[in-house]
């Protein structure tokens, strides 16, 4: 498992990299005279010497999930003596039970094309105690290194460390050299087990000014810097640029970090993962004028339209515009001129699965062969919009397992794909392509992250990026329940929006339809026997889909004496809450709203009164942001069951959690209650008779 990753350099094929390698390349010819700098304070452990509190440790007490604890990890930025950029790190972690074993599976990777970085003093050991008491070292073979390619440009070094056992402290140190030193990769203080101690330092030339952009450091245990001067033999360097020149010495620590976990229902870890980043500004040599990095936004707008690899792209491609032209002859409606090209483009046009926000390839090129990466169809798309007649452009995205964009920098590597942006009179619309199943009023669950930046050379600015879609799941049941226990009957079930297009995804994919129907519905229902179904509309991206079925079920109802016991809820019954932890710090974040609704019409078996029912229930969230509903009645010898649960925010902050996940609860419950039967006396006298 990957625990642990080098500062990656950007990769060569990335259109903005190039600019950058080739500034990266000047600067160097200016640091060339930088000497190692070290501030004050020692380093904060020494290797192999382990305090023997950390070697009895048996559990954790601030975590007992914890499977391991991060004891320290430190990492540093400076320059070797042939004035490479140098990542060192040292990294030393108890290990508490056989689950944390993945940490002592490392992998290190690293731009390794034209030799732009390499790896070196890779060492690691496993400290524990022998059978007689003693600390026993096992260290790392070399032959256990292995170094394999990844893509042609990325290297990748892997290792186990040895004795790996619970108890056991394992370290691992390397380091990671750079030609070019104007990237600097960040710091991330906060793991997903809990840290002690976490600790960066950078020593940076005055000459290149940095922003720093923190996320959920709202301060440190220790910040400190230093000033140093160049070192002495530089006096008599040919250009007075030197005079002045100062190196900055940086020291952050975070102590006692708890763990950050995957948890239901949020965007990403990194969202709220405790760490630092950097983002070269400008070059500023005394006496003279900066060398500008970061732009505004408008500018970088101005600069990505005026790319041959982006804005440049559209409008050049005659077969693109002779299409669109041809598509949309005779439709007078502009929206019905929007879904017809963006049909066309969904339907013949196949996503390879790459994201990006630079076409791979021309996009005649990419027409051609009907197959291209997300932002290459994002540009069709948009270039034919444009060729009918209609407003469009690219809209910057984030997906939501690569992060937020802190909207304060004008950084492109924020963003790693693109999107479609249309506009008809007032109305805009957001669209992306990249899907055949999916229709033009819904967007990919990765995209939806809250915000894009739209790319237009007269009123560049951020749009909020939402969906009109939601999920919409709702089955009707209609059955029997024998004297035996025997349910027999059929449902109808309707599947709308991203619910819709889950489910013709997993058909589309070569599910059987009687395993689609069994996993769907009756795999919650004991006993249950599939008897005939019938899936329609499941080409129609618009429309729902349509799924019946008639099916058995011998042991689903228990009879036990005169009584009998079973859940209404046969189908769709939420058996466990989504939210373990007791408090969360960060949003949950659905994505999208959602109504689920499930009714049952059930003849029960005569000869048998009802003695209890789920009673009617009401529960809403404040503000309205959530629903759920239950009703319960029986009339003659029919019961009646409903339940409905709206979901009508797409995002809770941390302040709602608790009640969320109390709301989550009596579901569960709710969802769990059961109707009990009770044979009637005087039947069974009438039936003697």
């Amino acid at each position: 498992m990957l625990k642990d990753q080098a500062p990656a350099f950007p990769h060569s094929h990335e259109r903005g990299g190039l600019f950058f390698l080739r500034i990266a390349r000047m600067l160097l010819a200016f640091v060339t005279f930088l000497a190692h700098a070290l501030l004050a304070q020692n380093e904060p452990m020494k290797w192999g010497e382990v305090p023997p509190a950390d070697l009895e440790m048996k559990t954790f007490p601030a975590d007992t999930n914890a499977t391991a604890v991060i004891l320290c990890d430190y990492g540093k930025y400076s320059f070797d003596d042939n004035l490479d950029l140098v990542f060192s790190r040292h990294r030393r972690i108890k290990i508490l039970s056989e689950a944390g074993y993945e940490w002592g599976n490392m992998s290190i990777a690293y731009y390794a094309k034209d030799k732009t970085q390499w790896l070196t003093e890779v060492e690691g050991q496993t400290i524990s105690r022998a059978a007689n008491g003693a600390v026993r070292k096992d260290k790392l073979d070399k032959k256990s290194i292995f170094n394999e390619d990844v893509d042609g440009a990325s290297r990748r070094t892997r290792f186990t460390l040895p004795g790996l056992a619970p108890g056991a402290i394992i370290e691992y140190r390397y380091q990671v050299h750079s030609k070019y030193a104007v990237y600097l990769e960040g710091w991330e203080f906060q793991s997903d087990e809990p840290t002690v101690w976490s600790e960066f330092r950078a020593e940076i030339p005055s000459v290149l000014h940095y922003v720093i952009v923190q996320q959920e450091l709202p301060s440190f245990d220790v910040k400190e810097s230093l000033t140093l001067n160049w070192p002495p033999m530089m006096a008599n360097f040919q250009t007075a640029r030197v005079h002045n020149l100062k190196l900055m010495a940086h020291r952050w620590v975070k102590r006692n970090l708890p763990a950050l976990r995957e948890e239901s229902h949020m965007t990403t870890a990194e969202d709220y993962r405790a760490k630092m980043r950097f983002q070269l500004a400008r070059i500023k040599w005394p006496e003279t004028q900066p060398q500008e990095f970061m732009n505004s936004w408008e500018k970088l707008a101005e600069q990505l339209m005026a790319n041959e690899y982006f804005g440049e792209q559209l409008g050049r491609h005659k077969a693109l515009r002779e299409q669109a032209e041809k598509l949309v002859a005779g439709i007078t409606d502009p929206e019905q001129k929007l879904r017809t090209i963006y049909d066309y483009v969904r339907t013949t046009m196949a996503w390879n699965d790459r994201r990006g926000i630079y076409p791979d390839e021309p996009l005649d090129k990419l027409f051609q062969a009907r197959r291209g990466d997300g932002a290459g169809i994002a540009f069709i798309l948009t270039d034919m919009l444009r060729a009918a007649g209609l407003e469009a452009h690219p809209l910057l995205i984030s997906t939501r397992d690569h992060g937020r964009v802190v909207e304060l920098y004008p950084l492109l590597t924020q963003f790693n794909q693109m999107l479609t942006h249309a506009k008809i009179g007032a109305k805009e619309y957001l669209l992306d392509a990249t899907d055949p199943l999916r229709p033009y009023n819904m967007l990919p669950v990765p995209a939806l992250n809250h915000v894009g930046w739209l790319v237009e050379k007269k009123n560049p600015r951020w749009v909020n990026v939402v969906t009109p879609g939601a999920f919409h799941h709702q089955t009707s049941v209609f059955a029997a329940l024998s004297s035996e226990g025997v349910i027999n009957g059929r449902f109808e079930s309707l599947d709308a929006g991203y619910s819709g297009l889950f489910n013709r995804r997993e058909l589309h994919e070569g599910k059987k339809d009687e395993d689609y129907i069994q996993d769907g519905w009756l795999k919650q229902l004991t006993g249950a026997q599939l008897d005939s179904s019938e899936i329609t509309q499941r080409d129609s991206v618009e429309a729902p889909l349509l799924t019946k079925a008639h099916f058995t079920s011998a042991d689903h109802a228990q009879v036990s004496g005169d009584n009998i016991y079973f859940m209404p809820m046969l189908f769709a019954r939420r058996e466990e809450n989504p939210f373990k932890r007791p408090e969360r710090t960060f949003p949950v974040d659905f994505a999208y709203p959602r109504k689920l609704l499930y009714t049952m019409t059930l003849e029960l078996p005569e000869g048998y009164l009802v003695q209890e029912t789920p009673r009617n229930l009401v529960l809403d969230l404040p503000g309205e942001g959530a629903q759920f509903r239950r009703m319960c009645q029986v009339e003659g010898n029919t019961l009646q069951f409903t339940t409905q649960t709206h979901i009508r925010k797409a995002r809770f902050d941390p302040r709602e959690y608790k009640t969320l996940r109390e709301f989550f609860d009596r579901i569960v419950a709710a969802h769990a209650e059961q109707v009990v039967l009770k044979r009637d006396p005087s039947a069974v006298v009438k039936k003697g008779e």
